[in-house]
């Protein structure tokens, strides 16, 4: 609900439609300029063009929501959002960067009671095509699919290995694009096998045609489902 449809049903004045955006969440905020993303609005859609820089402050109070998502993306976009007091709990942990780069992209937050944004739903679209053991990755956590560029015997560790997720249920694929020199690729991740134990490689990348898919639980990536790829 915009601020004339407020004027219109309720009369209100404008003290109290600022109010009253506030404390619901209930207005539309549009950017393309670098900048800060509205806590007085629920919804920030954003426009992006080559590099941007965005930021959200804290919550102010626990309950509030925020929802960010990308309406459109155009010239190399990449749209990073800094949050301020991301959640820190175990099995909600945020990421305090989120990187935007194509259309349809969502971060869904809420303030918890002691005022953190905790994520609890990413919507993730597009696709990065990654150098294993060249391209660094911090951030880039929006993308529904990772399609790894292997040549030779090449291994992605640290920065360079696929990012957590920050909400329950994300799914993310991790495939290869390119193979060549005899390829031998993997890349680091907090994983989970099925036995319970941890997992930090995902690979062994030689092909083409080797893939994964993986659930975020909270804590770790598990597999869904792969061909030839495997956790260790």
């Amino acid at each position: 609900m915009d601020q004339t449809r407020l004027n219109t049903v309720g009369n209100f004045d404008p003290t109290t439609i600022a109010q009253l955006a506030a404390d619901t969440g209930s207005l539309v905020d549009a950017v393309s300029a670098a900048g800060a993303c509205s806590l007085a609005a629920y919804v920030t859609e954003l426009t992006i063009s080559g590099t941007v820089a965005y930021t959200l402050a804290a919550p102010t109070f626990a309950g509030q929501r925020k929802k960010i998502v990308c309406v459109s993306a155009a010239s190399t976009p990449l749209g990073t959002v800094t949050i301020s007091s991301p959640e820190t709990l175990s099995g909600f942990v945020c990421s305090s960067t989120f990187t935007f780069t194509a259309v349809g992209q969502t971060l869904e937050l809420q303030a918890t009671t002691g005022l953190k944004w905790r994520a609890t739903r990413v919507s993730r679209a597009g696709a990065t095509t990654p150098v294993v053991g060249t391209t660094v990755l911090t951030g880039i956590n929006l993308v529904a699919n990772y399609n790894l560029s292997v040549t030779g015997t090449v291994s992605s560790t640290t920065t360079k290995g696929i990012p957590d997720g920050s909400a329950i249920g994300e799914i993310i694929q991790v495939g290869c694009s390119t193979a060549a020199s005899t390829p031998s690729g993997t890349i680091s991740i907090t994983g989970l096998l099925p036995t319970g134990a941890a997992a930090t490689t995902l690979g062994t990348y030689n092909g083409t045609t080797v893939w994964a898919s993986l659930v975020w639980n909270g804590l770790a990536w598990q597999l869904l489902g792969a061909v030839t790829a495997v956790l260790s």
